[in-house]
């Protein structure tokens, strides 16, 4: 007579698996705290003086342009503070209709940001300085539609690539303001100065983002797109 061996879950594999779980959360919300930490240093310190027409030395810089600047400001800053919300995996899975919400909200204030942004960079940027933000906003605007596009056409995988680009594009904003105007970091004009820093920041959110979505891509197989 042959002896029934009982099944025994193998539970060191569930524990580690967990533990993984528990460490990839950990890090993405100290990432976002990072980027929350410098959003509101930058917002204190460079913004609101700006937005407030605290600086006049700026004021006189931007007087040509200064309605679309603040537009373009403000459109820019509600993108930045609803990118976090869609990052929430029980918002999304439990609120599929605030993440639409949320999500709509995101692309049109990017729909204005982005537009307004390659406006400046032709018309009232230096000739050197025109090439990157003109490049980096056509890049913002462009991933932000292939996303949307990917989401109508409930694409989860290709809708959760393009919106992580065109998230970290939006961060590279806070970023090149707190690297530039907060700690003043020395950019070599020989290498093109902000500009190519500009253009380097942009390149490694898409690798960042791409290794981001590549990482988390098991999470989206037992997501639904609704």
């Amino acid at each position: 007579m042959m002896k029934t061996i009982p099944f025994t879950p193998n539970l060191s594999t569930s524990t580690n698996e967990d533990s993984r779980a528990k460490i990839r959360l950990y890090w993405k919300y100290a990432l976002f705290a990072m980027l929350a930490f410098l959003f509101i240093w930058v917002m204190l310190q460079i913004e609101l003086p700006m937005l407030l027409g605290l600086n006049p030395e700026w004021e006189h810089k931007v007087k040509s342009y200064i309605v679309i600047l603040h537009l373009h400001a403000t459109a820019g800053t509600i993108a930045l503070l609803v990118a976090p919300l869609q990052f929430i995996f029980p918002l999304r899975a439990t609120k599929p209709h605030l993440h639409r919400l949320l999500g709509r909200l995101y692309a049109a204030a990017i729909g204005i940001a982005a537009p307004l942004a390659m406006w400046i960079a032709v018309f009232h940027l230096a000739p050197g300085e025109t090439w990157a933000a003109l490049a980096q906003a056509i890049v913002w605007l462009y991933s932000t539609i292939a996303a949307v596009v990917a989401a109508m056409k409930h694409q989860l995988a290709a809708h959760r690539l393009w919106i992580m680009r065109s998230y970290a594009l939006t961060f590279t904003f806070v970023i090149s303001r707190f690297m530039i105007d907060v700690m003043h970091l020395p950019m070599n004009a020989q290498l093109g100065g902000p500009n190519t820093f500009i253009v380097e920041l942009s390149i490694i959110a898409f690798v960042v983002a791409q290794w981001f979505s590549a990482k988390h891509s098991k999470e989206t197989k037992s997501e639904l797109l609704v």
